[in-house]
């Protein structure tokens, strides 16, 4: 019988040494796993050495509007599947703050995406991306690689709250693989995403190009709080069917050549309407809460033009 266990559990990690093909990341989820640790623990002896970005320092810098870099030309040639996969791997970084919150004395890590821009380490994202956690105490900002490796940010190079893009410059000993940008895309286009949806590690998502539209990122609170008489920035946004949440904004969007054509943003759901309650004449002693389904949902990119926009022309 112990035989038979052992012969057992050497056909299944023989299957599963061979579920996937060779190069293909497999994530740890689920119970006991604890993918933060390896990176907070090099976030944690960056910090020590002084080599990290202050948030005091992101804010600052964040007031640079145009950066001197020289981007990639778009490509033509169509890729298969698998190397478009790549493509968007190798650009996709992880972006966020390793900070210290109000509500407690732990090391948080907020990593939301990002994608390389130029093989000297500019790297294109949201700029809510880089903003602070409301309920940081102090933090500095981050970038990590598909490895786990952490990489120190190490300045804003530019940066427009109101198309919500930032591009920020990394340090890695390893090189970088840059994404060209395009802007010649159309409803209709196919267009993917690599992205961390809710903390779901290298999901890879597929959809078309709905249509584009032109409205203000800033709500209207922020944009009240700008000097009177500024305008109020209107990007242009990608709405498509391909899936991202959470945790994906900033991270790019392709087309099938691999460039960028915009990145994550925003999601917008419209619920259906809520059931009209019955009338009675029995006072209610509990009150109900309607769960509403979901009708659809917007997923909304800024489009690549406004990243290009940061950049100064030559």
């Amino acid at each position: 019988m112990k035989h038979v266990c052992v012969l057992f559990a050497l056909l299944v990690s023989a299957s599963l040494a061979g579920a996937q093909a060779p190069g293909v990341p497999v994530y740890a989820e689920g119970r006991g796993a604890r993918p933060n640790a390896v990176l907070m623990e090099q976030a944690k002896k960056l910090q020590a050495a002084s080599a990290l970005l202050s948030m005091t320092k992101v804010l600052e810098q964040a007031e640079r509007t145009h950066c001197d870099i020289t981007l990639p030309a778009a490509d033509t040639k169509p890729l298969t599947p698998r190397e478009r996969w790549q493509r968007a791997r190798m650009a996709h970084l992880r972006v966020g703050q390793f900070y210290l919150c109000s509500n407690c004395d732990k090391w948080h890590l907020d990593l939301a995406g990002g994608y390389v821009i130029t093989a000297g380490g500019a790297v294109a994202t949201c700029a809510h991306v880089i903003a602070p956690p409301p309920n940081m105490k102090e933090g500095w900002m981050v970038a990590v690689t598909e490895d786990d490796v952490l990489l120190p940010v190490t300045e804003v190079l530019a940066c427009n709250v109101g198309t919500d893009c930032a591009i920020i410059r990394v340090k890695s000993e390893q090189p970088l693989t840059p994404l060209p940008l395009s802007l010649d895309v159309s409803p209709g286009d196919a267009v993917w995403c690599f992205s961390d949806p809710n903390g779901k590690r290298g999901y890879f998502s597929e959809g078309i190009v709905s249509r584009f539209v032109k409205r203000p990122f800033m709500r209207k609170k922020e944009a009240d709080k700008l000097p009177k008489g500024t305008e109020v920035a209107k990007p242009v946004w990608l709405e498509t069917t391909t899936d991202w949440a959470p945790g994906s904004s900033g991270s790019a969007l392709i087309d099938q050549f691999g460039n960028g054509v915009g990145h994550v943003s925003e999601i917008q759901t419209v619920l259906e309407d809520p059931l009209p309650e019955k009338k009675t004449k029995k006072k209610a002693t509990t009150t109900t809460t309607q769960q509403l389904g979901t009708q659809m949902v917007f997923h909304q990119a800024i489009g690549a033009a406004e990243v290009k926009a940061l950049v100064k022309k030559t």
